[in-house]
């Protein structure tokens, strides 16, 4: 079963409002929406934010023929119906994610960062290879000094931050964690500071659904690696659910993904049992244990004593050189170890120090005076 495929197409149904139900209770998005637009406009007031960082801010809304129009802060008005991905429920609201960012930030450029400012002990760094399965995983060999912090202490991520990939990988992305705040966004990442009237997991889980990684994939740069600029990235729709259903949705995902976690370890212990068991049948076939013995089977002695006539006659017709000998160990060279009647062993010829029956059965015994090495078969009276 394919647990990522599983996992992919449950966060797509979230984003869609159909993971859990709607509750008409809740604060419907345009509201929330509105809200998130009189707090940047205050932060403005308040020197937090500057005004060229809103001015690109829009509204989208459905007009009365039912279409989508997004409205930008010089009053104009366009129709954008057509890039609508797909329906929302009642009381959810599209935006772009620049509308709901308080912080957007390109990691440092290749000249501020050096492979030399690196140290065995210092704050981590969150290159794209730092974000794993959607969480931020530090690199031991990826860290500054207090002194580099400092110089690049522009770059220092706080909890609750989305740090994204902007190279490779599209929807590669990751929210800070408590243990985490001040590391540092490295130089192929984005830092992300959504306002904290969206859940910023929520919007991470939009940035890894499946449509917004088409868009991303398709808007980036780059023929060996693709590229991700902030244009393309503030300009992904997100649909936004009332806060309440926020936090429902994202509940639905961490239990069911819990739950394919517990799948995806049982399919491999059930893999690993099944090569077991297939190890064990073997080990029990050619050690005669698996079916019973016929005594009226045709004894290995014979069958062997038949081979070793037709290959006399195809030497002697030229088809074949002399070149292997087949050699028959009798029982008691076995020792301890009993073998029914009908069975013998014979290997390829040669000489040597020690040999071992097979890997499955790890057995190892002196045959004769001078040891011999070799390659040990098996071989029953019944094969014909």
């Amino acid at each position: 079963m394919d647990t990522k495929a599983l996992r992919q197409k449950i966060l797509d149904l979230a984003i869609r409002g159909k993971l859990v139900p709607q509750d008409p209770a809740d604060e419907p998005a345009a509201v929330l929406l509105e809200r998130i637009r009189a707090e940047k406009q205050q932060m403005v007031k308040d020197g937090k934010l500057k005004a060229k960082d809103i001015k690109n801010d829009t509204v989208i809304y459905v007009g009365e023929d039912n279409l989508h129009y997004e409205k930008f802060s010089d009053g104009t008005v366009k129709c954008i119906e057509d890039e609508i991905p797909f329906e929302i429920p009642d009381g959810w609201a599209w935006a772009r994610l620049r509308s709901l960012l308080n912080l957007f930030i390109t990691g440092p450029f290749g000249s501020s960062l050096h492979k030399s400012d690196y140290v065995s002990s210092g704050t981590p760094l969150i290159n794209p290879m730092n974000i794993v399965n959607g969480r931020i995983q530090a690199n031991p060999q990826m860290l500054v000094s207090q002194d580099t912090g400092s110089r690049l202490s522009v770059f220092k991520v706080l909890e609750g931050d989305i740090v994204i990939a902007r190279r490779g990988e599209m929807g590669r992305c990751a929210v800070v964690e408590s243990s985490q705040n001040g590391w540092l966004c490295g130089t192929g990442s984005f830092d992300l500071r959504v306002s904290r009237l969206i859940d910023s997991n929520y919007i991470a889980a939009r940035i890894r659904a499946s449509d917004s990684v088409t868009f991303l994939s398709g808007n980036s740069l780059g023929n060996t690696m693709l590229n991700l600029n902030q244009s393309i990235l503030n300009s992904l729709l997100i649909p936004v659910p009332p806060f309440n259903e926020q936090r429902r949705v994202l509940c639905a995902i961490s239990e069911a993904d819990g739950l394919l976690s517990t799948l995806a370890e049982s399919n491999t212990k059930l893999r690993t049992f099944i090569v077991d068991a297939k190890a064990k049948i073997l080990d029990l076939a050619i050690r005669g244990k698996l079916v019973p013995q016929d005594p009226a089977d045709e004894p290995a002695s014979v069958l062997l004593e038949r081979i070793r006539a037709n290959k006399e006659e195809q030497i002697k017709a030229g088809k074949i050189k002399r070149e292997i000998t087949l050699i028959i160990f009798p029982e008691v060279h076995i020792r301890n170890r009993l073998m029914p009647n009908s069975y013998f062993l014979y290997r390829l010829a040669g000489s040597g120090a020690r040999f071992q029956i097979s890997p499955i059965l790890n057995w190892e015994r002196r045959l004769t005076k001078e040891r011999i090495r070799g390659t040990i078969i098996l071989i029953s009276g019944a094969l014909t």
